[in-house]
């Protein structure tokens, strides 16, 4: 009998996307180490890890993939999108450029991902609330135009990072 990190039913592929900057990285290990860096670096390609979860009575091994959000790693993040069974379209609460550019992303993850998978539109970093430049409404209005859910995330003090994940992985 393998230890209970190899026992699982399935493996779900969820990818995180958005520019350079917004928090994907401490996202990923906050819900997979539940770990935050604050001096985390720009993520340089294409990088995963793993998590073992309960969903309903099965057992589902997360694999969160994280992406360099900067143009000039692009071109390595096509092959990213294959496989993928959700994504986490994500931006930074204070900074109104990463919202503004989120369709851009959206049409990336459309031209590479299975037509089937589940999209979540993200605000990251809430615990800078009074920084807030994307109304919380608007975003919420864009997500349901687009059929995309919405959550609000800090992964600085943890604040709907697991809800997040099990979300889109249920």
């Amino acid at each position: 009998m393998g230890s209970a990190e190899e026992d699982y039913n399935f493996v779900f592929k969820v990818v995180l996307i958005g520019e350079s900057g917004v928090g994907k990285t401490n996202l990923l290990s906050r819900f997979t180490r539940n770990e935050f860096n604050h001096d985390s670096r720009t993520t340089i390609g294409v990088e995963f890890s793993t998590r073992t979860i309960l969903v309903g009575d099965a057992v589902v091994k997360a694999q969160i993939w994280d992406t360099a959000g900067l143009e000039r790693y692009r071109a390595i993040t096509s092959a990213y999108y294959r496989g993928a069974v959700g994504a986490l379209v994500v931006f930074d609460i204070t900074k109104h450029q990463t919202y503004d550019v989120v369709e851009r992303w959206l049409k990336e993850l459309y031209d590479h991902a299975e037509a089937s998978i589940v999209v979540m539109l993200v605000g990251n970093k809430t615990d800078l609330a009074q920084a807030r430049e994307v109304p919380m409404e608007e975003a919420k209005m864009f997500a349901e135009k687009n059929g995309l859910s919405f959550l609000e995330t800090s992964a600085l003090d943890s604040t709907n990072v697991e809800t997040a994940f099990h979300n889109i992985l249920s």
